[in-house]
């Protein structure tokens, strides 16, 4: 019997997304399993971006078997509260993939025990003796987790932790400038090492001393975590952690299908993490600077490429005056965005509404639009076109304006759906146009109205 599952994510690294359901996948392999993934796009400091995560509301918790969640924040997990109590209502698990829920089997990488292995090898192999620790948020649990390794470890080696030289700030590269400059004012800005909660951090840690003519790693050590493409491709690589993030898909859904099969004896799965050497901490590596570089001017052709083909799809997008016309740009589109095929289903009410209202969630009933045609869909009972059933796995999107929620995007699910944004790119770009259509429409309206008066 086919087995259904619900993930909702939240994409805030394309790299992480796209390797986390490449180990899910792996695992679901030819077992009789459909997925749905629902997908926002973290920076809820924009209203546009905090309306994506309304797709979550959309699929009743009623029609799956289980439940995983990859979301970043403790936050965006109190957001989607009311959806996993009613999984647990149901008596249906729910796996954390680097996530702590309520009443959910978490299963992430062991930031402690990675964290303490990377101070250790700076305090044994690189002598160390003065560390600074920039981390995350105070209350982001990865960041507590990591931050107890950093102290634990000192504790260990007879080093004590100095309150000055320790700083809390958001994963983010500007936080890493601002932390040398915090930490220059007060004297300690030149350790033996900065161990940084995250590569990006390290890597504007780095760029701030360089400016003022501080060598990494000559005069100071820095290490980040996650080991991210570009940390290893910056000069100096970043020393950091891989979080084997593969293996972390793999693993949370063999947990959740354990559960389903009524195996609970556990709330907790790990996967280890690993060290991965570079020059920022000092360890030797042989680096072939010409071919970083030839490497580094054949991504930067590839990205201007698709940037040029994308924003020639916008255009074409935004030519639209009706719903006909939009679905012809849209197949017109597809191959530009890297995108195979799509269905774009809107609540019944969308044309009647102004985009600039606010208003939020789906209708019942929808109007579901794809290459074959129209037709009015209850997504109580279906999501996606009926001719579609015999795909497994499916990305679930929100079309939205600034202000409103008027329907979602759904496609069968493509690995390169997250390099160099083809996804989000493609799904703001329907937002947008979608939200012209519907303002021609309502002025025409207008105008034939102005007419008949006259």
């Amino acid at each position: 019997m086919k087995k259904r599952i619900l993930m909702l994510t939240s994409t805030w690294d394309s790299d992480y997304s796209k390797a986390i359901v490449a180990g899910i996948i792996e695992r679901i392999g030819d077992d009789d399993i459909e997925l749905h993934i629902l997908n926002a796009y973290d920076n809820v400091e924009y209203a546009f971006y905090q309306k994506g995560r309304e797709i979550y509301s959309l699929p009743d918790p009623e029609s799956y078997d289980g439940l995983l969640l990859a979301l970043p924040t403790v936050e965006a997990v109190k957001y989607i509260s009311g959806i996993t109590g009613r999984f647990h209502e149901q008596q249906k698990p729910i796996v954390g993939i680097d996530t702590r829920a309520e009443n959910a089997i978490f299963c992430g990488l062991d930031n402690y025990r990675s964290m303490y292995q990377l101070v250790e090898h700076m305090i044994t192999i690189h002598d160390c003796r003065t560390l600074n620790y920039l981390g995350g948020p105070e209350d982001h649990e990865e960041n507590r987790q990591r931050f107890a390794g950093f102290c634990d470890c000192l504790e260990a080696h007879g080093l004590k932790v100095q309150k000055k030289r320790v700083l809390h700030k958001r994963y983010r590269r500007g936080n890493g400038a601002e932390a040398y400059n915090e930490w220059k004012k007060l004297g300690v800005n030149m350790p033996d090492a900065v161990i940084c909660a995250n590569d990006f951090m390290a890597i504007g840690y780095v760029e701030e001393a360089t400016k003022d003519g501080i060598s990494i790693p000559d005069y100071m050590k820095v290490t980040g975590f996650d080991n991210i493409i570009e940390a290893q491709k910056f000069a100096p690589s970043i020393t950091s952690v891989n979080r084997n993030w593969k293996s972390l898909g793999y693993e949370s859904m063999d947990a959740l299908l354990d559960a389903m099969d009524g195996n609970t004896e556990y709330d907790t799965r790990f996967v280890e993490g690993s060290i991965a050497y570079n020059e920022s901490c000092g360890c030797s590596l042989v680096r072939d600077i010409r071919a970083d570089y030839n490497e580094m001017i054949k991504r930067a052709k590839k990205d201007n490429e698709i940037a040029r083909k994308q924003g020639f799809a916008r255009q074409i997008l935004f030519g639209s005056r009706s719903m006909e016309e939009f679905m012809k740009a849209i197949e017109e589109c597809k191959d530009l965005f890297g995108i195979k095929d799509t269905a774009v289903c809107l609540n019944a009410t969308f044309f009647e509404t102004d985009p600039d209202e606010e208003g939020s969630g789906y209708d019942e009933r929808m109007v579901l639009y794809n290459r074959t045609g129209s037709g009015v869909i209850d997504i109580r009972h279906q999501l996606y076109p009926s001719d579609w059933n015999n795909k497994k796995i499916f990305l679930f999107a929100s079309l939205r304006s600034g202000a409103r929620t008027f329907g979602y995007t759904v496609m069968p699910y493509d690995e390169e759906f997250f390099s160099r944004h083809r996804h989000r790119t493609f799904v703001e770009s329907m937002s947008l146009a979608l939200t012209n259509v519907n303002r021609r429409l309502r002025i025409e309206s207008l105008m034939q109205a102005d007419t008949k008066t006259d």
